[in-house]
């Protein structure tokens, strides 16, 4: 029996630089790609997918496109779909599901990171999850990851930032990896979007839109930063500022749910709040992460420190069935050998607030008021925009004032609840500039005195 091959072209001419990616793309199994807007990302994925599914040997082959929302993918992607493989002989398409199904078998469909269970069951030779700064990370790590397993499939994230969430880790494991392709597409860079645009479009949009959205920057956020009077060249420690000497350890415990947020800080002898030491638990439980934290406690802490506990006031309800996460914490403690007592911190969002950013504000001795260790990484990510105002659905530039939730809200409430017990906001012992406005060196201090930031040998600084 003979076979005919038929010659079938696809409507679609990549640029240079976008015929470049295809080739990382082909090339590596696993790529992150952060990519400006309008740079025509949807269709080259989209047409990374067909052309794999036309020329792949594997029986029964399947491929994904998923974005946040099934609504979003059927409208970006859809149509664009249709009309790249209408041009294939023997191609069925079905709406109802948004997928093609090509003469040799491979089926493309769409899916929605808003629908999980849909995703469920599959296997997947290939799979773009786009706009991934706005999916939730389990839909990879425990969907799409066992799905790409039975074929060694490939996956590629892509999108423009949003903070320093999964996206941002994604791309920081690709960096760190010789087997991951990863790149960043600036506007400023690729040449694609034309100069008098982009400057229109600075006009018109913030400056962190504009960063987002075309510069790629993931220290600016969809949200509204709670902290704009935190500045990373001054708040963040040069070096360790883990103590060394026995001394009061405030912890701060946000336990309301599955994703404990725990921070240790201590006062130094001119009254810096020095926050030293983070945790954060993902699907864990109160007396488990009380055990952890304690047992941290006792092995790393010098000898003779004590401890005094502050911690959300909601973590003392409790149902019918079930005892509060407080209780939980405290027997835990007992069973260790210590008594916990958590303080109830300040509910309220105003008090809350304020009690961190007043030490932002001030200082002490003419040095920042507020240090954080170079260690504390998701503290220091939360302050530079992580712990975000969340925006009004269809209302850009409004946003109310809840945090968007998130591990850095976690880490970041464990600190407020106990900043509204440690601190008043009447202790003002002078001003501190910290206008978004200003600019420093990036390389480490260069060039720039830093006596006026505060470094001293008592606190490392």
């Amino acid at each position: 029996m003979m076979t005919t091959t038929r010659k079938v072209t696809i409507p679609y001419q990549p640029r240079s630089l976008q015929s470049e990616l295809h080739q990382e793309l082909e090339a590596h199994r696993f790529s992150v790609i952060v990519i400006h807007r309008r740079f025509g990302k949807t269709y080259m994925l989209l047409n990374h997918i067909i052309k794999d599914a036309l020329t792949t040997d594997k029986p029964n082959p399947r491929y994904a496109y998923i974005a946040p929302f099934f609504k979003q993918a059927k409208i970006l992607a859809w149509d664009y779909l249709k009309r790249f493989c209408d041009g294939i002989p023997g191609r069925k398409f079905s709406e109802s599901e948004c997928a093609v199904t090509l003469p040799n078998g491979a089926v493309i469909r769409l899916f929605g990171a808003d629908n999980p269970d849909a995703l469920r069951g599959l296997y997947l030779d290939g799979v773009v999850l786009d706009e991934y700064a706005q999916i939730n990370p389990k839909i990879y790590s425990s969907i799409i990851r066992p799905a790409l397993s039975d074929r060694y499939g490939w996956c590629v994230f892509s999108g423009t930032p949003n903070g320093r969430n999964d996206f941002f880790e994604k791309l920081q494991q690709a960096k760190a990896s010789d087997s991951w392709f990863w790149c960043i597409l600036k506007a400023s860079e690729t040449g694609i979007v034309p100069d008098e645009e982009l400057a229109d479009a600075r006009r018109t949009m913030t400056d962190e839109e504009y960063e987002r959205e075309y510069e790629c920057s993931f220290d600016s956020i969809i949200g509204k930063k709670i902290y704009p009077e935190f500045n990373i060249h001054i708040h963040v420690a040069l070096r360790s500022i883990f103590p060394t000497e026995a001394t009061t350890i405030y912890r701060g415990w946000d336990n309301t749910g599955l994703h404990p947020g725990i921070t240790l800080s201590y006062l130094s002898p001119i009254g810096q709040w020095c926050i030293f030491q983070e945790f954060w638990f993902d699907d864990v439980g109160a007396a488990e992460s009380a055990e952890t934290v304690i047992t941290w406690c006792n092995l790393s802490l010098p000898y003779g420190c004590k401890f005094v506990d502050y911690g959300d006031p909601a973590g003392q309800n409790r149902d019918g069935n079930k005892m509060s996460n407080r209780d939980y914490i405290a027997i835990q403690a007992q069973k260790m050998g210590q008594e916990l007592f958590i303080e109830d911190g300040i509910q309220s969002w105003k008090v809350r607030r304020e009690s961190v950013a007043n030490k932002l504000r001030t200082l002490r001795n003419g040095q920042p008021a507020l240090l954080v260790d170079p260690e504390c990484t998701l503290v220091i990510e939360g302050f530079s925009g992580g712990f975000a105002y969340r925006g009004l659905a269809n209302m850009p530039g409004h946003f109310v004032e809840e945090a968007i939730k998130n591990k850095y809200a976690d880490i970041h409430d464990s600190l407020q609840y106990k900043a509204t017990r440690m601190f008043t906001t009447g202790d003002v012992v002078g001003s501190l500039e910290t206008s978004a406005n200003h600019t420093y060196p990036d390389d480490d201090y260069a060039g720039y005195n830093v006596e006026n930031v505060g470094r001293n040998l008592t606190t490392g600084y």
